[in-house]
């Protein structure tokens, strides 16, 4: 590999273009549609040619596009790439140690002899093995399973077993990420188990898993599979909400697609009285099966052993960087977390007198306990490697994730931490994730910086378009414009990014002309939404009457009763219908408040936004708040709608809270600058 790299070193010196134009050539590289592509920066480029960093396909593909070499071109280059990546001999999948597929670590006990307890028989197993065993059915077909379930409820031991019977003698291929799918799919191999586990990891990478590239692959005759967690399965396989777009469209049907197999967070009846008869001979099995507060399966994955070291700490920073992590996690971060950024994450869980010690001793006592194995095997926190050799930092385990996020689901997150993750976060898929998990906390001081290197290092014109409309609100129109305007320069074809730099220039000028006569109200409410009240209220009150139905369902929304109540007292039945609903939603506490809170956990977007719609009529304030602190979709425009009908709040007070949102503890940001 060191040969082809430097092979290629001197292709870019002979054709003569510079590191710097083939980094301002690949900007924006690595969209939708081009999964074979990538920005190409100059040290990560000129790493990969002298040999110091891993060169992959990508980054092949990518440097030859730039250098201008055709496809043809391009084919011994990539030819021999593929030679020197491909292992003299294939991977079967029975010689692949359980660990390496995902399998949790077991408790040990003193007579431990193998290296995963007894396997106990699931009831769905039949269903399993059933739907694996369909590529029986005809040389040329495969299938596409998925195990639905929580942390550590077996689905991936389960899945494992079932593929090691049937296909156990076939090859494995673990991909990296979807990209590594997506440049074979249009030549798969044959007779290969594609093992996708903790599935969300590929769907939500960019560009993420496509149906298109699963039918392929099943076409061919291989076996798919792959592992889910419930809430992430709901949020992507409901129908489609507003607001959603082609790849989550994709998504949902590739789900769709797959046959799912559910597993139970807990042992049925008989799958308790199999597990019985085993612990007779397995002392694993038998320990877990007299583990309380737990299930066998957690308990067989240290999970108590995770709860006590959270419950227990030795000292104040390993309980901090435990919930560093923790929170990480909540907030959307998968990727493993580097020593650096948990240290600066954890001062803001610390007790004001470890606060003052130096940092350079955080790590040193909180290390030992929280990544000693316990038990056996089990860690709070996990190294974790991107490439051989080298450590990428660690994860938390899933099942003390799944504990803890419900145990801190309504605690705030410490501005160390925020601070940490938006400057030291470094994939793009995480970076999304923790800008959303911002905007929805009305945490708009951290979802600035996000979305903005989002824009800058990684071309995001989605982004993009979402920090503009944020720095409007903040009445920032000459850097919402200078964000579109750099988006636009890199990427001149995007049109929604062009329409919407129209758009925000005309708004610009109609705020500039109405400023003067000193309407506040109005310019606020321009810089909320654009004009659209304003629109509508103009034309109902020309006797439109689809104008005034949808207005009084904007006003009702957005919480502004006193005009509903004066369109009412002027003769608008819509507005007096909305009041009535409003009215009537009011009259007790609705019993569907409870599954909908429940759904709303388990991660249906649908239940969240009802939820928070039922205790925006409810006046349930505090609630609201706490749904606010959770990151529950639609509990910041819900909360912002309640604020605005009652009365007594300051509508100034109010203004700051719509443009600036909240800080980290959840005072007003009070117009501060961000991070």
């Amino acid at each position: 590999m060191t040969d082809l790299a430097a092979a290629l070193g001197a292709l870019r010196e002979r054709i003569g273009v510079s590191y710097a134009e083939i980094e301002r050539t690949t900007r924006g590289w690595g969209g939708p549609g081009q999964p074979d592509l990538r920005e190409l920066k100059t040290s990560t480029l000129n790493n990969a040619l002298l040999g110091q960093t891993q060169l992959t396909r990508r980054t092949v593909v990518s440097l030859l596009s730039a250098l201008g070499l055709s496809e043809v071109a391009q084919q011994p280059w990539l030819f021999t790439w593929d030679r020197l990546n491909r292992p003299t001999e294939r991977i079967r999948f029975d010689e692949v140690p359980p660990q390496q597929l995902g399998i949790h670590s077991a408790i040990t006990t003193p007579d431990t002899t193998d290296e995963l307890p007894t396997y106990v028989p699931r009831d769905f197993d039949f269903e399993l093995r059933n739907a694996l065993s369909m590529t029986m059915t005809g040389p040329d077909r495969g299938c596409f399973v998925v195990l639905i379930g929580g942390s550590s409820s077996g689905k991936t031991r389960a899945l494992y077993e079932a593929v090691y019977l049937l296909w156990g003698s076939w090859s494995l291929v673990q991909p990296e990420d979807a990209a590594h799918l997506l440049t074979i799919k249009n030549h798969p191999p044959r007779q290969t188990v594609f093992w996708l586990d903790e599935l969300q990891l590929y769907l939500d990478s960019h560009p993420p898993l496509s149906a298109e590239c699963v039918r392929a692959l099943i076409r061919n005759g291989n076996v798919v599979v792959g592992t889910l967690w419930p809430d992430q399965y709901a949020a992507r396989a409901v129908d489609r909400q507003p607001g959603g777009n082609a790849a989550t469209d994709d998504i949902r049907r590739l789900l769709r697609s797959a046959t799912k197999i559910s597993v139970g967070d807990s042992f049925s009846r008989q799958e308790l009285k199999d597990a019985q008869e085993i612990a007779a001979r397995d002392s694993r099995i038998r320990i877990a099966l007299h583990t309380r507060d737990s299930g066998l399966t957690q308990a067989l994955a240290g999970g108590p052993d995770l709860v006590l070291c959270w419950e227990q700490p030795p000292n104040p920073y390993a309980k901090a960087i435990m919930a560093a992590a923790a929170d990480a996690h909540r907030l959307g971060v998968q990727s493993p977390l580097s020593e650096n950024l948990l240290v600066e994450a954890m001062f803001g869980y610390l007790p004001p007198r470890e606060q003052v010690t130096s940092p350079t001793g955080w790590w040193e006592q909180a290390f030992p306990h929280v990544t000693v194995p316990r038990n056996g095997n089990v860690s709070a926190l996990t190294p974790r490697s991107r490439r051989p050799g080298v450590l990428a930092g660690y994860t938390i385990a899933d099942y003390l994730a799944q504990h803890l996020r419900l145990a801190r689901r309504t605690e705030v997150v410490p501005d160390s931490a925020w601070q940490a993750l938006v400057t030291r976060v470094d994939r793009s898929d995480d970076l999304r994730r923790l800008a959303e998990s911002a905007l929805t906390r009305l945490r708009y001081r951290y979802a600035e910086p996000a979305l903005e290197r989002l824009v800058t290092e990684f071309g995001d014109g989605a982004a993009a378009i979402q920090l503009a409309d944020l720095l409007i609100r903040q009445n920032r129109f000459d850097a919402a414009i200078d964000v579109l305007q750099r988006t636009l320069a890199t990427d001149p074809r995007n049109v929604a990014i062009g329409r919407r730099l129209t758009q925000v220039q005309e708004l610009w000028e109609l705020v500039e002309a109405i400023r003067p006569a000193g309407d506040s109200a109005r310019v606020a409410e321009l810089l909320v939404d654009g004009g659209t009240r304003a629109d509508l209220r103009r034309r109902a009150d020309a006797g439109d009457s689809v104008a005034a139905e949808q207005l009084s369902e904007l006003l009702l929304e957005r919480g502004h009763v006193r005009e509903l109540h004066e369109r009412a007292d002027a003769g608008d039945r819509f507005a007096a219908e909305a009041l009535r609903d409003l009215d009537a939603a009011r009259s007790g506490q609705p019993e569907e408040l409870a599954a909908l809170r429940e759904a709303a956990e388990a991660g249906s977007a649908e239940a969240a936004r009802q939820l928070c719609r039922r205790l925006f009529e409810l006046r349930a304030e505090d609630e609201l708040w706490a749904e606010l602190e959770a990151g529950t979709n639609g509990a910041a425009d819900q909360i912002l709608a309640l604020l605005t009908a009652e009365e007594s709040t300051n509508p100034q007070w109010l203004a700051d809270l719509r443009a600036f949102g909240l800080n980290a503890d959840g005072t007003p940001n009070r117009r501060t600058p961000p991070v």
